[in-house]
C-alpha cells in the first residue's frame, strides 16, 4: 500500500514539474502584459500566456513548474536566484549600440529646479518600484554610500524607514500603501500597471506631472521629443544634459533578463522560440498606450543568449551585489575574518594548501582555510560569493578575473634580491615555444604539426602563441 502512495504521489509530481516539450508558458503580471502575450501567441502558437498578480508570483510559478519565463530587472533576478527560487537568467535584452547588454541608472529633474544630488534631502522621489534596480537599489544604494541617508542598519528599521525620513514624500510602488512613500502615487501603489506612477515610464511621469522633484530612471527613458526639457544630477553634484548620461550616472547596470528554471533544454527552446517570431513587434508595446515596456523593454534591440552556467550572481556582477549587501547591511553580520580563504584547484593543490593551512596555525589560531573548485573559473565564482578570499592565477586568467570585478592584490616575485629592495620591479617571464632538437621545425613550418598547450586562455600556452600565429 505504501508502494502504491510512493508512486501516486510521485507520479503527481512528475505531472507538476514536467513543461511541455515544445510549448514556452510565459508569465505576465499586468492585464496589459496579458494582452499583448494572447497577441503574441495568435502568430507563435509556441507561447501560451499564464498571467498572475505579481513579480514574485510568477517567479514562484516558474519555480513550481506551473510557468517558463519571465523577464526581470536585476533587482527581481537577484531575487529569483535566491535558493527558495533557483531561477537563473538565460537571455538578455541589448539596448544597441548606446550601453549594449547594460544600462545607466540615472536620476532626472526638470531643467533648472537648481539642485544637486547632495540636496536631495526633504524633496519629493519617484521611483520604478520597491526593489528594482534604477528605480531603488541604486539610488538608495548610492544615497547610502554617499552618507546621505543615515541608516544604522536592519536590525534597529527596515532601509524603507530610512528613506521616509529622507524625502518629503515618495512614490515607490511596492512599498506599504498609506505610507509616505506611497504618498505621491496615482494608485494603488502596487508594483504593477493598476500604478500609473510604476516602472520607468511611471516614474518619469510622476515628474513630468509635477508630482515628484526627481525621478529616478534608466537613461533610456526620457522621450527624445522632451530632452531639452530635463538635466541629470552627476555624483559630483552638478548636472548635465540628459544624453550625458556616460559621464553622468549613479551606476551602470546589467540589462533586463528573461529567467527560468535550471533546464539546457527549456532555455534553448525559449531563445529559438522568441527568436523566430515573425510578423509582430516583441519590442514595442505602441499598440497597448498608455501601457509601455510590457514583456520586454521597448528599448531594446535584440536578444543575447547567456552562457549556460550563467547565474544571477554572475550576471549581476559583484558591484550589483555589494549594492545589495549595502540595502540589506549584510556587512555589519559578519564578523572581521581571522583566516584567508585560500581557493585551491584539484586535488594536488588542495593537498599543498592543507599542509599550508596546518603549518600557519598560532595560538591554535589558523591564518589560512582552504576552499577547492575544480577549475580557476569555479574558484573566481567562489570570490565573488565571498565563499573564498583569494587564489594564484596567470596573466590570461587575471583578466578574466577582472571582467568579473576581482583586483590583482600581490604578484610573484622570481628575483630574490628584488624581495628586500626598497623599489623593486614586479617579476616577469619569457613565453616561449619548446620543440625536440633536430625536428627541424620553425616558425614557418609549424602548421600541420601536433601542439601541447598550458591551458585555454593561458598566457604562455595560449594568448602569447596564438596572438603571434
Amino acid at each position: 500500500m505504501k508502494t502504491l502512495l510512493l508512486a501516486a504521489l510521485l507520479g503527481c509530481l512528475v505531472v507538476a514539474f514536467a513543461a511541455p516539450t515544445d510549448r514556452v508558458r510565459w508569465c505576465l503580471k499586468s492585464e496589459q502584459e496579458h494582452v499583448k502575450c494572447k497577441r503574441l501567441a495568435a502568430v507563435a502558437p509556441a507561447i501560451t500566456c499564464v498571467p498572475k498578480q505579481s513579480t514574485l508570483d510568477c517567479i514562484v510559478a516558474i519555480k513550481d513548474g506551473l510557468a517558463d519565463a519571465i523577464t526581470l530587472d536585476g533587482g527581481d533576478i537577484y531575487t529569483a536566484g535566491l535558493n527558495n527560487y533557483d531561477l537563473h537568467p538565460i537571455i538578455a535584452e541589448d539596448y544597441g549600440p548606446s550601453s549594449e547588454t547594460c544600462y545607466y541608472a540615472v536620476a532626472v529633474v526638470k531643467k533648472g529646479s537648481g539642485f544637486g544630488i547632495r540636496d536631495l534631502a526633504g524633496k519629493k522621489s519617484c521611483h520604478t518600484g520597491l526593489g528594482k534596480s534604477a528605480g531603488w537599489n541604486i539610488p538608495i544604494g548610492t544615497l547610502l554610500s554617499m552618507g546621505l541617508i543615515q541608516w544604522s542598519g536592519i536590525e534597529d528599521s527596515p532601509v524603507e524607514e530610512a528613506v521616509k525620513n529622507y524625502f518629503q514624500s515618495s512614490c515607490v510602488p511596492g512599498a506599504k500603501p498609506g505610507s509616505k512613500l506611497c504618498q505621491l502615487c496615482k494608485g494603488d501603489c502596487s508594483r504593477s500597471h493598476k500604478e500609473p506612477y510604476y516602472d520607468y515610464s511611471g516614474a518619469f511621469q510622476c515628474l513630468a506631472d509635477g508630482v515628484g522633484d526627481v525621478a529616478f530612471v534608466k537613461h533610456l527613458t526620457v522621450p527624445d521629443s522632451e530632452k531639452s526639457k530635463y538635466e541629470l544630477l552627476c555624483r559630483d553634484g552638478t548636472r548635465k544634459p540628459i544624453d550625458s548620461y556616460e559621464t553622468c550616472h549613479l551606476a551602470r547596470v546589467p540589462a533586463h533578463a528573461v529567467v527560468s528554471r535550471k533546464d539546457p533544454q527549456l532555455a534553448d527552446l525559449i531563445y529559438t522560440t522568441l527568436t523566430t517570431i515573425r510578423g509582430f513587434s516583441l519590442f514595442s508595446s505602441e499598440d497597448y498606450a498608455p501601457a509601455k515596456d510590457l514583456i520586454f523593454k521597448d528599448s531594446t534591440t535584440q536578444l543575447v543568449k547567456l552562457p549556460p552556467k550563467t547565474d544571477s550572481f554572475l550576471y549581476l556582477g559583484a558591484e550589483y551585489m555589494s549594492i545589495i549587501r549595502s540595502l540589506k547591511r549584510e556587512q555589519a553580520l559578519s564578523a572581521t575574518p581571522s583566516a584567508v580563504k585560500w581557493c585551491a584547484v584539484g586535488p594536488a593543490e588542495t593537498e599543498k594548501c592543507d599542509t599550508w593551512s596546518i603549518n600557519s596555525i598560532d595560538n591554535d589560531v589558523t591564518t589560512i582555510e582552504c576552499q577547492t573548485a575544480p577549475s580557476v573559473e569555479e574558484c573566481i565564482k567562489m570570490i565573488m560569493r565571498k565563499e573564498a578570499d583569494a587564489i594564484a592565477v596567470d596573466g590570461g586568467q587575471v583578466y578574466t578575473a577582472g571582467k568579473c570585478g576581482l583586483v590583482p592584490v600581490i604578484a610573484e616575485q622570481y628575483d630574490d634580491a628584488q624581495c628586500s629592495a626598497p623599489s623593486a620591479t614586479t617579476s616577469s617571464y619569457y613565453a616561449v615555444a619548446v620543440v625536440k632538437k633536430g625536428a627541424g621545425i620553425t616558425w614557418d613550418t609549424l602548421k600541420g604539426k601536433k601542439s601541447c598547450h598550458t591551458g585555454v586562455g593561458r598566457t604562455a600556452g595560449w594568448n602569447i602563441p596564438m596572438g603571434l600565429i
